[in-house]
């Protein structure tokens, strides 16, 4: 089966959020005033090609948050959940990879690419998480593209991605996908 050259990206919210505040604050940066800089970001991870489906996995933000707007304004609709008192982490994955297994069956005929964006790795002795899941979909015909920071990665889940799919250390693209809140602009993709 030939792979075909549409994405669907699947992206962790918090894992990209929160671990790349710690790059900014090993680059000598204002973590607090972290931001990605969400066109940049979808668009070098698209790399030309045609967006299938969006997931932008999170848990519902104070109303007064414009992150959830903004990625609306570049068409991308969140699947947000509310916040839960035991942590969100776990069901927000879990709905991430309905959403990838939904995807993967509408797309069974004429697979294309997921473009997953965490370094989120645990599970996968358990026959779950991540790793476990695209595993599973390059053997039914899928490419697949892992993003993140380089320090967050799960080993495992890196070194599949380089020996069946591509890594994509988002470090190496961290001044063109984020900038610093009143200071540092994004650069040019």
């Amino acid at each position: 089966m030939e792979n075909s050259g549409f994405v669907c990206l699947y992206a962790d919210n918090s894992n990209l959020f929160i671990e790349g505040k710690k790059v900014a604050r090993n680059r000598g940066e204002d973590a607090k005033k972290f931001r990605l800089y969400f066109p940049n970001l979808i668009s070098a991870l698209a790399a030309h090609r045609k967006i299938e489906h969006v997931v932008w996995g999170g848990s519902i933000p104070p109303k007064n948050d414009q992150l959830w707007d903004y990625l609306r304004k570049v068409d991308v609709e969140p699947d947000l959940l509310p916040r839960s008192e035991t942590g969100e982490n776990e069901t927000v994955d879990h709905l991430i990879q309905l959403r990838m297994y939904r995807h993967a069956r509408q797309f069974r005929d004429s697979p294309g690419t997921i473009v997953l964006l965490t370094g989120d790795g645990k599970g996968y002795f358990k026959n779950e998480g991540f790793l476990y899941d695209i595993e599973g979909f390059v053997n039914d015909g899928w490419a697949v593209e892992v993003a993140s920071w380089d320090h967050c990665c799960n080993a495992k889940m890196r070194e599949f991605a380089k020996d069946r799919g591509k890594y994509i250390k988002l470090d190496d693209l961290y001044e063109k996908i984020s900038f610093i809140s009143g200071g540092r602009v994004v650069s040019k993709l």
